[in-house]
């Protein structure tokens, strides 16, 4: 009896041990299998931290030269133009009156020129989107689209605009620049409609056009850059962008951007 029960109790501490054995190895296990996930999620974060930055730089370096661009036709250009037209002035008045027209029409030439590179110029200057912000830049796309019979545009607000950090709006502009441009050289539409829908805390921005479409799988290398271009522009602001596009029908960008948070709660308090 006595051999009996110590074969039980040896029965019991080995089967604790064990038991005991298999949890530790289990603990062990969660322990380090959740280590492995942090260190992986961390690894992430940091690889998405630096295409994060890298993207910002990219940009930032892109809105560097479309000032420098901006400056350029403005000064350099804008300048020479505006001598052009002065000297222009200067022949028509020394020439007899029934040779003075053509002067006049090459004249009239340069001056919608000259008008027109301001208007680019100002469409590309960050600063000027800065201060004018982003309806107002759209609208003056709209007019020099508009004028100069590129195709017919119209922007459409609904509701109260909100107040957006400007860094934002510019980023947002680049991206419906980006699209009406791409309409510009590859739809072959008549129509170009831009909806900005404000509600409490976000922005919806719609452009559609009623161009030929495309295939949304075409390896077309402009194409895609283009599309790339507004991808990783509207990652950087936290907007969610859709591109949708049907052959024969037109083509749509669906933009859904939320207000950040420390601005809702500075509105809300």
């Amino acid at each position: 009896m006595e051999n009996e029960g110590q074969i039980k109790l040896l029965v019991l501490v080995t089967t604790v041990i064990i038991l005991l054995l298999g949890i530790t190895v289990v603990v062990l296990f969660s322990f380090f299998q959740k280590k492995k996930v942090g260190y992986i999620a961390k690894q992430r974060e940091v690889q998405q931290q630096f295409e994060e930055e890298l993207t910002k730089s990219k940009i930032e370096i892109r809105e560097q030269a479309l000032q420098n661009i901006s400056w350029e036709i403005h000064d350099n250009i804008g300048q020479l133009l505006s001598v052009a037209r002065m000297q222009l002035n200067i022949i028509e008045a020394s020439l007899p009156e029934n040779q003075q027209e053509k002067i006049s029409e090459t004249n009239a030439l340069i001056g919608s020129s000259l008008q027109e590179l301001r208007s680019l110029a100002k469409s590309l200057s960050p600063e000027i989107i800065k201060n004018l912000g982003l309806i107002d830049s759209i609208q003056m796309e709209v007019e020099r689209f508009n004028k100069l019979k590129f195709i017919k545009t119209e922007l459409t607000v609904i509701n109260t605009p909100l107040l957006i950090q400007s860094d934002h709006e510019i980023i947002l502009f680049r991206i419906i620049q980006e699209f009406c441009n791409n309409t510009l050289k590859y739809s072959k539409g008549s129509t170009l409609n831009i909806t900005l829908t404000y509600f409490d805390d976000s922005l919806q921005i719609i452009a559609k056009d009623n161009g030929i479409g495309f295939d949304t799988q075409d390896k077309n290398k402009q194409l895609g850059i283009g599309l790339l271009n507004m991808k990783s522009r509207s990652k950087l602001i936290g907007a969610k962008l859709e591109l949708t596009s049907v052959l024969g029908k037109g083509t749509q960008l669906d933009i859904k951007y939320k207000l950040p948070e420390i601005l809702i709660e500075s509105f809300n308090g």
